[in-house]
């Protein structure tokens, strides 16, 4: 069974509406390594949550009392950070990268997602911008890094009082990146322009000429087709939780 923080990103990341369950579920997101200091009370003060609401939302994950979800998040968040220290027990990024296509320039490739690991770390919250494809790719990436402590949730246009910060990093996935100019103008309101804007893309384009009004652009390597695009994208995921852990979290 999926632990408890994965049965709530399916939600989150899934949901059509701001409502209760997800503004109960960013709150987890945003505390989940101090999830065992919460009492119900003190998520109901916090969060400005009523009983009802709160103990709604554990019982459409399967738990009766709000104490049996905190314990089975603690355990899980336990229980992950296990299996996270062993997955990355020999694993290597540098043997990752080699698997990417063979034109790109891997150096370079390396110094650039460095400096997005540095750009997260120095950070408060990503957001996750793209495709259903792409965004579903980056769950695993999502699930490490809140185990991190870092808050990564994936935009949504139906919250109406979403404001970006100046501390937060937006991913935005895209194998043209022709869409984040139309996403900026769109969300000039909620000022996104203050946040820092990574543009993933397979378009050349944007990394020879940025003018689309993000601060960082990776060139995702391979051919300029979805499938690939794809592939690569998971690949790029991976390497930036290897770097990420073995440079900030251990």
């Amino acid at each position: 069974m999926d632990i408890v923080l994965s049965r709530i990103l399916k939600y989150l990341n899934g949901c059509l509406d701001d409502d209760h369950m997800y503004r109960i579920g960013l709150f987890i997101v945003h505390h989940y390594v101090e999830m065992e200091d919460y009492s119900l009370q003190r998520v109901m003060e916090e969060g400005h949550f009523s009983e009802d609401e709160i103990l709604d939302f554990c019982r459409h994950l399967g738990f009766q009392t709000y104490e049996d979800f905190q314990d089975e998040l603690i355990a899980d968040y336990m229980l992950r950070v296990s299996q996270i220290r062993a997955r990355m027990l020999g694993v290597s990024a540098a043997g990752l990268i080699e698997q990417l296509d063979s034109s790109y320039d891997k150096e370079n490739l390396v110094k650039e997602l460095e400096l997005i690991c540095e750009l997260i770390f120095k950070n408060k919250r990503v957001i996750l911008i793209g495709a259903l494809y792409p965004t579903s790719i980056a769950v695993e990436f999502q699930t490490d890094f809140i185990t991190f402590g870092k808050e990564v949730i994936q935009y949504h246009h139906f919250v109406k009082d979403f404001q970006f910060q100046k501390d937060d990093v937006v991913i935005f996935m895209s194998a043209t990146g022709r869409t984040l100019h139309d996403y900026l103008k769109e969300s000039a309101h909620q000022n996104i322009q203050d946040a820092q804007i990574v543009l993933l893309t397979q378009n050349v384009k944007y990394k020879n000429k940025n003018d689309l009004g993000a601060q960082y652009v990776i060139q995702v390597p391979g051919r300029f087709d979805g499938i690939q695009f794809n592939y690569q994208m998971m690949m790029i995921f991976d390497v930036l939780r290897i770097y990420y852990y073995t440079k900030y979290y251990i």
